[in-house]
């Protein structure tokens, strides 16, 4: 069963994405073209990633205290106020701006914005229920993916036409709009049947209130990692995430780029073909995963893995193959098994922890998530400097066929595929 709150919250936070996209690609044009700097425009993606690293440490504290809507409208207005602060400053001060003050604001936008994804991950479990829960990861899928899709290529014509200036505008016409389609947004779950469920089955362990409230902030702060660590479900797919990571870094644009140039000796054009088809492919994954849900439901860890195998065989063709139309065919069949993936591994921890227990689970996720995507990025960077695109994408194979083999360990974990979805089940699982 799927609500019609996740309506709002799915139509809410596409519109987010699409802003995001636009402001993001707006800010990088208008700080490259006023700095004439590379390494002063890269500061920009690194006070964002930054940003949202702190930002998910203090999540679990915001997201145990507060109803996750509360939260997604108090991010989502945050960020439109901050927003509408650097484009007055933009629009008052039109030569010899200040990047840190630029900076700065893109820190605070992003800030706010790493309590997005855990509240909005944990809130779907909520919206959607049995067979809905994956049908509407894979709509939040799709719709992310075709925002990526249409949203960079959109964006840099209309940042071309109207100029980056204008472009903020639109953005901050569609930060309003998200907000207020937050604003209907309901959580079906009583705050305190939440708060009872996180206290009632551990009466015997946690301190009477009072006590509790000295150290509150400390334990919530890593009670989100002690259920991912205790948690064998979670614990194996994050494992498995954590390993597959390593090599799905190869594919983010930078490394395509420099594939289309080493081996397959094209100009940057096939680069924008490259983007396009993967994109298109993963949109199609996640319509495959929409429509199969039924069947996809009973075993689902191992249909997970099974796409994973699949992603494994055709990364091996890619990395081998020189011939540019078969590299962008390959490129486009990829994006099928790793959105399927995704989307399984996504639902599959959204049923693995009590709703009590979600948000702060995904928060760690979260950390853990843009951590192990950093050092992955920096370790492939050097590797591929030093042995070559097509050392890169055989090494992504063989980490992903590493990642399914601990995953084939961990079966039996996942044998039973009942979601803990009642709030009252807080210690189930651990």
């Amino acid at each position: 069963m799927i609500r019609r709150s996740f309506y709002y919250l799915w139509g809410s936070q596409t519109i987010s994405n699409a802003a995001d996209i636009i402001y993001m690609l707006s800010v990088v044009v208008l700080v490259f073209s006023a700095s004439n700097s590379l390494m002063t425009t890269i500061l920009i993606p690194l006070f964002r990633l930054s940003a949202q690293v702190v930002s998910g440490l203090v999540a679990p504290i915001v997201l145990g205290r507060f109803r996750l809507t509360q939260v997604l409208l108090f991010s989502q207005f945050g960020q439109f106020v901050i927003f509408t602060l650097l484009l007055l400053y933009l629009w008052i001060v039109p030569e010899q701006r200040s990047f840190l003050f630029i900076f700065v604001m893109v820190f605070g936008m992003s800030f706010l914005d790493g309590w997005t994804n855990p509240a909005r991950n944990a809130l779907v479990p909520r919206l959607a229920t049995g067979e809905g829960l994956m049908r509407a990861n894979g709509m939040v899928a799709v719709s992310d993916q075709v925002v990526k899709c249409a949203g960079w290529a959109l964006s840099g014509m209309i940042v071309a036409w109207l100029g980056s200036l204008n472009t903020l505008v639109i953005a901050s016409c569609c930060y309003l709009v998200a907000v207020t389609v937050t604003s209907f947004i309901r959580d079906p779950l009583d705050p305190k049947e939440l708060n009872s469920a996180s206290s009632k089955s551990s009466a015997d362990v946690i301190e009477p209130a009072k006590e509790k409230e000295k150290d509150s902030q400390w334990k919530e702060l890593g009670e989100g990692w002690k259920i991912i660590w205790h948690n064998r479900r979670i614990r194996s797919l994050m494992i498995v995430d954590s390993v597959d990571s390593i090599g799905g870094v190869s594919w983010l644009g930078v490394f395509i780029l420099a594939y289309v140039s080493q081996v397959l000796h094209r100009d940057a054009s096939w680069w924008g073909f490259m983007n396009a088809s993967f994109f298109s492919g993963t949109i199609l994954g996640g319509l495959i995963v929409v429509g199969l849900v039924k069947r996809l439901q009973k075993n689902s860890f191992l249909y997970m893995l099974g796409a994973l195998l699949v992603y494994v065989l055709i990364t091996i063709v890619f990395a081998l193959n020189t011939i540019p139309v078969a590299a962008l065919i390959l490129f486009a069949v990829s994006g099928l098994p790793v959105q399927m993936a995704g989307i399984i591994r996504r639902t599959l921890l959204q049923t693995s922890a009590p709703a009590a227990q979600l948000p702060k689970v995904m928060a760690g996720i979260d950390v853990l998530t843009n951590l192990a995507f950093g050092l992955a990025l920096l370790f492939m960077g050097w590797y591929a400097d030093r042995f070559g695109m097509v050392q890169v994408y055989l090494l992504a194979a063989a980490m992903t066929t590493i990642a399914v083999l601990i995953g084939w360990w961990y079966r039996r974990d996942f044998q039973e595929d009942e979601p803990i979805d009642h709030p009252t089940a807080t210690g189930a699982g651990i």
